[in-house]
């Protein structure tokens, strides 16, 4: 009986941890492009402002979060060595749009054992716990396009779970993380 339990504390220990390690993971980035392109000569930037297009008003009309992210791209790059020029000089033109989007999930789980509402009846197998959970993902596409051909050329996308409670730190923090995992991506390999 003691070594059931000792077990069982053991297993609940490993789930937390995976569950914890599971949360702390960085988004995947996905990425598309022109394999025709020749990225190779893409030495300086410019970012333009991107195309009002957007499902969420408060993202479209958000200048702190326009700020941060544009802030981070300029970042991102310069420190890969590109150059920040004027968009008449430019190389690429870096263009970027953030929407969001409500989702639910739904979590069903067997606990396999419950006890029933009445008092002379004993427990039973078969219970199920059913969680819902509500929130809202935002995802950053960040684009290179061509000046001489206004063609997108290569995108970088990425989406992650919103919270309202963290910090104005916390989101420039997750802000230049995304970004940088974005900009390390490109100009795409051969």
């Amino acid at each position: 009986m003691r070594s059931i339990a000792h077990s069982s504390r053991i297993f609940t220990l490993l789930l937390l941890g995976l569950l914890a390690s599971g949360c702390s993971t960085t988004p995947s980035v996905q990425t598309d492009y022109n394999s025709a392109y020749d990225f190779s000569r893409a030495r300086s930037f410019a970012i333009v402002e991107p195309a009002t297009v957007s499902n969420s008003l408060s993202m479209a009309s958000n200048d702190i979060l326009h700020n941060r992210i544009s802030g981070a791209i300029s970042a991102a790059l310069t420190a890969r060595g590109f150059q920040v020029v004027e968009p008449a000089q430019a190389d690429m033109l870096v263009s970027f749009l953030v929407t969001t989007e409500n989702k639910t999930q739904i979590h069903e789980y067997n606990t396999g054992f419950a006890y029933q509402r009445c008092w002379r009846c004993g427990p039973y197998l078969g219970a199920t716990t059913i969680d819902v959970d509500q929130y809202t993902e935002g995802t950053l596409f960040v684009d290179f396009i061509d000046p001489q051909s206004k063609q997108l050329q290569w995108r970088g996308m990425v989406s992650k779970r919103l919270s309202k409670s963290r910090t104005m730190e916390e989101r420039k923090q997750m802000v230049d993380e995304i970004v940088t995992n974005v900009i390390a991506k490109f100009p795409p390999g051969p």
